[in-house]
């Protein structure tokens, strides 16, 4: 459950910060002014929720704590249940090691004023991370099948 959640989770996330870069509301919790602007909204720990853009900004930081959940989760259960399955401990810790990049990387974004090249970056490892989720949750699903199949 928790990969198929990963995927999604990150597939929705990648949207959202679609609506976030089209709707012009990349900047809307502030740029680089450090602290002021990330993780924060503009200084505060919560956006201004008459300020439709804010509210798009931070909708888009706040998903990525279900995507954290799902994520880390699905390496949690790899790294303890599933150790013996390489791919899916390698995928499920590829996955970990993206997310906390795309963290990264957000953050920057907002920082760099939005940087077109850093923006680009941010949207092709969001990407490449959903392809590991996807490539993941296809594992965690065959292998399920194969343990029933052979528990039968």
């Amino acid at each position: 459950v928790l990969a198929y959640g990963s995927v999604i989770s990150t597939y929705i996330l990648i949207l959202i910060g679609g609506y976030v870069t089209t709707s012009g509301s990349g900047a809307a919790c502030g740029s680089s002014s450090g602290a002021e602007s990330w993780p924060y909204c503009n200084g505060s720990i919560f956006p201004d929720l008459n300020n439709q853009a804010q509210v798009i900004e931070y909708t888009h930081r706040v998903f990525n704590l279900v995507v954290a959940f799902f994520v880390v989760g699905t390496a949690i259960l790899a790294w303890t249940r599933y150790k013996s399955e390489k791919s899916v401990v390698v995928f499920s810790t590829a996955s970990f090691l993206g997310l906390f990049g795309q963290v990264l990387l957000g953050m920057i974004t907002v920082t760099s004023d939005l940087n077109p090249v850093v923006s680009a970056a941010h949207l092709g490892l969001a990407s490449a991370v959903l392809a590991v989720v996807v490539v993941n949750a296809v594992m965690v699903w065959n292998l399920q099948r194969n343990m029933s199949q052979f528990s039968r």
